[in-house]
């Protein structure tokens, strides 16, 4: 049970990568809401703008079960094939709910900030891809 100063840095240094990666990512979409006057969204909601979003929705996510279970053969020797699905899933995920938004949303400013979260979570995701490889 030795305390190594390199164990403290790892940590240290990860933490700070962490909050570096998460508050530009949360926090942006937040100011972006106020500034131009888009819906605010709620934390774990499950709200669809109407019908064709949630079986949009809900095909996505079987086709995503079925890509999940079609993949295992690789996943169990690469476990990077289940992580670039997750990616994937959430890219796809996001940009139908944008296309949603500005296709059936009353206020047109929703669909400008789904945009910038797309951009920023890809941005974030191709960054640690390079930070870790």
């Amino acid at each position: 049970m030795e305390n190594n100063v390199a164990d403290y840095v790892f940590e240290m240094y990860f933490f700070i990568i962490a909050a570096a990666l998460i508050v530009p990512v949360i926090g942006i979409p937040i100011i972006l809401r106020n500034l131009l006057g888009a819906d605010k969204k709620k934390w774990n909601s499950y709200n669809h703008i109407n019908n064709f979003r949630k079986k949009g929705d809900l095909m996505l996510r079987a086709l995503f079960i079925i890509l999940l279970l079609a993949s295992m053969p690789w996943s169990i020797n690469n476990p990077l094939v289940i992580s670039g699905l997750m990616t994937g899933f959430i890219i796809v995920q996001l940009s139908f709910r944008t296309f949603a938004e500005w296709k059936f949303c009353s206020n047109r400013q929703n669909y400008k900030v789904s945009l910038v979260e797309i951009a920023l979570l890809f941005v974030t995701i191709l960054g640690v891809i390079l930070l870790f490889s």
